[in-house]
C-alpha cells in the first residue's frame, strides 16, 4: 500500500518532468478552401508562418475527405472557407468561416478555434482598411481596356496612404518578443516541483487503503475466532475496540511519515513549516481512520469489505482531486469535490508544500478534517462496541 503513492508520484513526475513543463504536440488542421481567393490564401498562409507553423500542420482536403478524417479522429479540427469569401470581404458583406472540432479531443480544437478567430479579426480589419484599393484593382482587372497611367497612379496614391497608416504596426512594432533560455537554477529546491503537486493526491490514496487494511483486522479476528478468545479474558470491549482504532491510527501515521521522508529525500519536496505540517498531518490521519472505522461499524464480513470499501475510497479520491487534479476539473465538479474529505486533505498539503502556507492558511482544512474524524470515529466505535457486546 505504501508503494501506491510512491509509484504514482514517480510515474507522473517523470512523464511531465520535474519543472512541470509539457510540450504540446503539433496540431493537425484540415482546410477546405472553396474560395481560392486572396483572403482565403491570406488565412492559409498566415497559419503557416513562423511560430504558428511550428504548432499547426495544415492539410488541404475536400469536404467529404475532411469530414471522414474528423470522424475517424485523424485531425483536431477542420476549417471550411466558403465560396465567395474574398468577394464578400471586398464588398463588405457578412461571411462566415466554419470550424468543425474533433469531439474526441478537448484542448487542441480550442486552440484552433482561437487561432481562426484571431485570423478572422485580422482579415476583417485588413478588408476594411484596404477596401477602396482592392475594389480599384478588381475594377481594373474586370475592365475591357488596358488601365491607363492615370488609373495606376491613382491606385498607387490611394494605396500609399493606407500603407503609411499601418506601416508602424506591421513593420516597426513598439512591442517586440525576445525568447531566451532560462538560466540554470542554482539549487534543486528552487522553482516549481511537479512531485509536490502530485504527491498529496497519491498520498491520500495510500493512507486510506492503509487504514482500511489495519481496521480489517477486526473482521479477520472475528472470523478466525481469536476475537472471541480475547473477550474471554479480563478485558473490556471498549479497550479492544480502542486498541484496534489506535493501532490503525499509529500504523497509518508511521506510514505517512515514511512517505513524507521519501518525498523529501527522493523527490526533493519542500515539506514547508513544521507546525502546520504536523497539525494537518494528524488531522488527515484522524480523518482517514475515522471514516474507515465508521464503515466497519456497518460491515460484518470480509467479502462485504472487499466489495464496498475500495469503491468508496476510489470515489472519494477521484472527487477530491487525488487522480485528476482539482484545478483541472470544471466548475461543477470542483463544487462537488469540496464535499469529499480527500479534497481538504490534498489541498492543505499542496498549500504547505508548494505555497509554504502557515497554520492560518490551512486552519480551515484542519478544522474540517478533525471534525470529520470526530463525527465518524465516535459512532463507528460505538457500533463496534455494541456489536461485540451482543456477541456479534
Amino acid at each position: 500500500m505504501m508503494c501506491i503513492p510512491i509509484v504514482i508520484t514517480l510515474i507522473i513526475g517523470l512523464v511531465f518532468g520535474r519543472s512541470g513543463t509539457v510540450e504540446l504536440p503539433r496540431i493537425k488542421v484540415l482546410l477546405v478552401d472553396n474560395d481560392n481567393g486572396v483572403f482565403a490564401n491570406f488565412l492559409r498562409q498566415g497559419m503557416q508562418q513562423e511560430e504558428l507553423a511550428e504548432m499547426v500542420d495544415i492539410v488541404v482536403v475536400d469536404k467529404d475527405e475532411g469530414m471522414d478524417l474528423i470522424e475517424k479522429g485523424k485531425a483536431s479540427a477542420l476549417i471550411e472557407i466558403p465560396q465567395g469569401f474574398t468577394e464578400s470581404i471586398v464588398d463588405q458583406k457578412p461571411t462566415e468561416l466554419k470550424v468543425i472540432k474533433n469531439p474526441s479531443e478537448t484542448f487542441l480544437p480550442v486552440i484552433v478555434e482561437e487561432m481562426v478567430e484571431a485570423m478572422a479579426l485580422l482579415i476583417d480589419g485588413s478588408g476594411r482598411v484596404f477596401t477602396e484599393p482592392i475594389q480599384q484593382v478588381q475594377s481594373l482587372l474586370e475592365g475591357n481596356r488596358w488601365p491607363s497611367g492615370d488609373d495606376v497612379q491613382e491606385l498607387l496614391d490611394n494605396s500609399r496612404d493606407k500603407l503609411l497608416l499601418v506601416e508602424g504596426y506591421v513593420t516597426d512594432s513598439l512591442v517586440s518578443l525576445k525568447v531566451e533560455d532560462a538560466p540554470a537554477q542554482e539549487s534543486e529546491d528552487s522553482g516549481f516541483n511537479i512531485f509536490a503537486f502530485v504527491m498529496p493526491g497519491s498520498l491520500l490514496i495510500g493512507l486510506l487503503f492503509i487504514s482500511e487494511l489495519m481496521l480489517r483486522d477486526i473482521i479477520r479476528e472475528k472470523e478466525s475466532g481469536t476475537l472471541a478468545r480475547l473477550f474471554s479474558g479480563p478485558v473490556e470491549v471498549g479497550h479492544v475496540v480502542s486498541g484496534k482504532i489506535l493501532s490503525a491510527f499509529a500504523i497509518t501515521a508511521i506510514s505517512c511519515m515514511m512517505l513524507l521522508i521519501i518525498g523529501r529525500v527522493g523527490f526533493g519536496i519542500d515539506l514547508g513549516r513544521p507546525f502546520p505540517l504536523i497539525v494537518h498531518l494528524v488531522a488527515t490521519i484522524f480523518m482517514c481512520t475515522g471514516i474507515i472505522t465508521l464503515f466497519y461499524g456497518f460491515i460484518r464480513s470480509e467479502r462485504a469489505a472487499d466489495a464496498i470499501l475500495p469503491v468508496v475510497i476510489i470515489v472519494m479520491a477521484l472527487l477530491g482531486g487525488s487522480m485528476i487534479p482539482y484545478e483541472q476539473m470544471n466548475e461543477a465538479m470542483q463544487q462537488v469535490g469540496r464535499f469529499s474529505p480527500v479534497f481538504w486533505a490534498v489541498d492543505g498539503f499542496k498549500k504547505i508544500f508548494i505555497e509554504g502556507a502557515g497554520f492560518r492558511e490551512v486552519s480551515l482544512h484542519s478544522v474540517i478534517l478533525y471534525s470529520l474524524g470526530i463525527l465518524t470515529v465516535v459512532p463507528g466505535a460505538a457500533m463496534l462496541r455494541g456489536r461485540f457486546r451482543r456477541g456479534g
